[in-house]
């Protein structure tokens, strides 16, 4: 079984002043002890920062460091892959009015990506759990990136793997709260001034997977 958890950054929309906007977060094909190492790794930040354990442990809630650490952290564990996907809304050709259409196309972006990459398996009797914050979708928007998906990959590539949308509310699910925190770090690393020097600090076990889209066709 594999696991995509995902998140977002930034806001893609044309009357936005972020520059980028980011859909990151975890692949795991371990999921129960990449969340059992992340539970203890999450409540040893709350008692760093006296906060309850059963509060949810944002990325607004950490500096920088703390959370450059926990992506360190994650990368040590097997079967545990970092990745994102970052859109420069300079160099992308269009202004986005749609959000929605588009949020549904970076995702096939990235999954593509991590197909090329020989992350994602497609075979027959291979299946991805795809999981988004529900937070960030509208109600009318439910389904259709599943409905999307699977008409890209299952009917237009011929692909035979199993593939489901599942959303959540990251206050129940600590696996999407990592992906908040490493999404929010992505942007943050992307919107700086040497963003490259620190993806290359921060993927030093190569299990940080980045791509960007900087024309949309």
């Amino acid at each position: 079984m594999q696991y995509l958890f995902l998140d977002e950054s930034g806001n893609i929309h044309k009357n936005s002043s972020d520059r980028f906007f980011v859909i990151g977060g975890i692949y795991t094909n371990n999921y129960t002890d990449i969340k059992k190492s992340y539970v203890e790794i999450n409540h040893e930040l709350k008692e760093k920062l006296n906060m309850d354990f059963e509060t949810e442990l944002k990325a607004n809630y950490l500096n920088m460091e703390e959370k450059m650490d926990i992506v360190i952290k994650l990368q040590e564990m097997d079967g545990m892959y970092i990745v994102g996907i970052i859109v420069d809304k300079d160099r992308i050709g269009i202004e986005i009015d749609e959000t929605h259409l588009y949020y549904n196309f970076v995702i096939r972006k990235l999954v593509d990506f991590m197909i090329s990459k020989r992350m994602i398996k497609t075979g027959s009797g291979e299946i991805l759990q795809i999981n988004v914050d529900r937070s960030s979708m509208k109600i009318e928007d439910i389904n259709s990136l599943e409905m999307y998906l699977k008409t890209h990959y299952i009917i237009e590539r011929g692909m035979r793997f199993k593939l489901d949308v599942s959303y959540w509310d990251s206050r129940k699910n600590y696996m999407v709260q990592i992906a908040d925190i490493m999404c929010n770090t992505i942007w943050n690393v992307a919107s700086s001034e040497k963003p490259n020097g620190v993806f290359r600090y921060l993927n030093r076990h190569n299990k940080l997977k980045i791509c960007r889209l900087n024309r949309i066709r």
